[in-house]
């Protein structure tokens, strides 16, 4: 068994991701808050807010079914932020229980004297802080595997994956488990925290065409392993993925009727959301600057942000800095119905948190179509359904919009081939405008948004 790279030697010890694994109890770290919060107060600082976490991984991957790469690590980390009036210090260590803590707070303390008084410092106001939840989000679900196991689930995967006679050779696969033990206190009183876990499975693949090689993957992401995706799954959907990919086409219409595949979909609502974001508003950084109140999307559109989905990838029962997470309609009939803003960004802006500290939560995009890409094809006749993206293309001031893309050509309504080296452009305000359906194919992860289809005429594609 030939090893790529390994850390902490641990692929011959059976180490199984318990709840057992975790060091420090929430009521240890609890308490750990509270001293240090005190010592701070204690020293000189007029508030201070602290978070301690503990986070366990491990990490397998596999190429051709050989060992490329295996990790696991057990990290700690404290983080504190110590104010003197409105003058803010902030440090971070790699230990929960430092020898040196007094040094360290100073350290915080003499931070916050030689930086520039800022009348929007300080921590949360006790009216905004968190309430105790009221249900259990089942956000953590332990769970024991071996090593071997583990590394036989992503062997498993790998080679379901690769037997296909239309595919090359495997990419890779991969089996992650996280554990995550973390509290947050602040001197306002707020002093609570919870466990969480994440597990994911991916698979990449090559394909081979005239013009060279194309790679597509898949993958399944869960608060709770059991309900992972099947091995066999996740294989066919990377499959079918990757042998769309091999059958070549050409666009001919430069405006075309334009389908976001759902996960490039997710994408273009994540743009939005940074555009109401209160750390781009409050500079005046945002194409969206002042839309409170204003229809920027079509009047059937609502997005709701549910920070209590039952293991939920983006649940949470407050925010980083200790807010009240609160079920609401960000959009509501396409208009803006409430900016995502923290304790900071919120006093810039003259208005209240709104419990995004850390950013959004699970969002639920409402949809008016029922099917996937064959039947969008259908429904549209012609266009291209935009499967990649590549870069950054988005200006955050303006809205532009160009990226390098690649793409599924639909003539008559059928997928006909696969089209690459795309660029496509346009402007995020007339693409919010111009979304003319959405379907209800969305997968899992915190984005639930199924493919998007703009309108013909709005956004540019050009290739060679």
């Amino acid at each position: 068994m030939k090893l790529k790279s390994i850390s902490f030697n641990l692929l011959y010890v059976e180490y199984p991701m318990s709840s057992s694994n975790f060091l420090y109890s929430q009521q240890n770290l609890q308490e750990k808050a509270d001293l240090i919060i005190n010592e701070a107060i204690k020293m000189g600082a007029s508030s201070a807010q602290v978070e301690l976490s503990e986070s366990i991984s491990t990490d397998v991957e596999i190429l051709n079914q050989q060992i490329d790469n295996f990790e696991t690590s057990h990290e700690n980390q404290l983080l504190i932020t110590v104010f003197k009036g409105h003058k803010k210090g902030n440090i971070g260590i790699s230990s929960i229980e430092p020898k040196n803590l007094p040094y360290i707070i100073q350290q915080a303390l003499d931070i916050a004297t030689f930086t520039e008084e800022d009348s929007c410092n300080g921590i949360l106001g006790t009216e905004f802080l968190a309430k105790k939840p009221e249900k259990n989000l089942n956000l953590y679900n332990p769970y024991s595997i071996s090593n071997q196991e583990l590394i036989s689930e992503a062997k498993e995967l790998e080679s379901i994956a690769s037997d296909n006679l239309k595919i090359k050779s495997s990419d890779g696969s991969s089996v992650s488990m996280t554990h995550y033990n973390f509290v947050t206190a602040n001197s306002n009183g707020f002093n609570d925290g919870y466990q969480t876990s994440r597990y994911s499975k991916y698979v990449s693949l090559i394909g081979e065409t005239k013009e060279g090689m194309q790679t597509d993957y898949w993958y399944a992401s869960s608060r709770n392993f059991n309900k992972l995706d099947s091995n066999a799954s996740i294989a066919q959907k990377a499959q079918e993925r990757i042998t769309r990919r091999l059958n070549t086409s050409s666009l001919k219409d430069a405006t075309p009727t334009v389908v976001f595949e759902t996960q490039i979909a997710k994408s273009i609502i994540g743009s939005l959301m940074g555009a109401i974001s209160g750390s781009s508003l409050y500079r005046k950084l945002s194409f969206l600057n002042d839309s409170l109140g204003k229809l920027v999307l079509p009047e059937w559109i609502n997005i709701n942000e549910n920070p209590f989905i039952d293991e939920g990838l983006s649940s949470c029962y407050f925010d980083n800095e200790g807010g009240q997470v609160t079920n609401r309609n960000i959009i509501e009939n396409g208009q803006i119905n409430g900016y995502l803003l923290s304790g900071y960004s919120a006093r810039k802006l003259n208005m209240k948190p709104t419990g995004n500290s850390g950013g959004n939560h699970n969002l639920e995009i409402s949809n008016n179509f029922n099917g996937g890409i064959s039947e969008i094809a259908k429904e549209i006749g012609n266009g291209i359904v935009i499967i990649e993206t590549i870069g950054h293309g988005l200006n955050m001031v303006t809205g532009d919009y160009s990226v390098g893309a690649s793409g599924l050509v639909i003539e008559n309504g059928i997928i006909t081939g696969f089209a690459d080296n795309l660029t496509i452009a346009g402007n995020m305000i007339d693409i919010f405008k111009n979304i003319s359906l959405i379907a209800n194919d969305y997968t899992g992860g915190s984005i639930l948004c199924g493919s998007m289809v703009i309108n013909k005429g709005v956004i540019s594609v050009s290739g060679k």
